[in-house]
């Protein structure tokens, strides 16, 4: 199992949905063969510091623009601070998927079923320690393993992109590495996941697209 990235004003009540926002990722890659399925010390911190924080990153950038609704191209040095230092960052699958190219051994750069399963468990206690308010789920065969382990969610079903397990709101979004990524169509749909957050719970409430479309 992976530790989590926790910025260091996490939990502060001024932040994204009262301070508890976790960002849920579906894996890491490495090329080098001696990380593949393993779980290097630090290496999610690591991640999020160099690719969120130090650099330009497409996954990265877009996370924080469908948060904060900031632009890629117009996020400062000190803006990326301030927003990954805000949050929570966890990557589903708890061991370093193969990222080398098929011409060099590897696999396709796809976590196996077996993976995303040995995912459900860790997840739960990363949740009970972090207790966020607000989840975002990155990607739809993401959501398909997280669904199922909520608290009297049932079977999975992509129908639904908002959910309260009873102590925080879910909400499914597709990856932002995917092609044609809308940041504007889910900055819309993070931002009414924020004020959901702030409601009182209800175990169990589910908001399907159909519904959504018609908000």
């Amino acid at each position: 199992m992976f530790e989590p990235w926790v910025g260091e004003k996490y939990s502060h009540e001024s932040g994204f949905a009262g301070g508890r926002l976790l960002i849920l990722g579906e894996s890491h890659y490495s090329k080098r063969v001696e990380e593949i399925g393993e779980t290097p010390e630090k290496f999610t911190e690591n991640v999020v510091r160099y690719f969120g924080i130090e650099r330009r990153h497409n996954f990265f950038g877009k996370v924080q623009e469908v948060v904060t609704g900031v632009p890629r191209k117009q996020q400062t040095a000190a803006d990326k601070k301030v927003f990954w230092n805000a949050v929570a960052f966890y990557n589903w699958v708890p061991t370093i998927v193969d990222g080398r190219p098929v011409s060099e051994g590897g696999a396709r750069r796809r976590p196996t079923d077996d993976m995303f399963r040995a995912g459900g468990a860790p997840f739960q206690v990363i949740r009970r320690r972090l207790e966020p308010r607000a989840v975002i789920v990155c990607g739809l065969t993401l959501w398909d393993h997280v669904a199922p382990t909520l608290d009297s969610f049932g079977h999975a079903d992509r129908d639904v992109i908002f959910y309260d397990d009873g102590n925080c709101m879910y909400a499914r979004i597709s990856h932002p590495s995917t092609p044609r990524f809308d940041t504007r169509k889910w900055c819309r749909r993070v931002g009414h996941l924020l004020e959901l957050s702030a409601q009182p719970r209800q175990l169990g409430r589910k908001i399907r697209w159909q519904e959504w479309d018609k908000v």
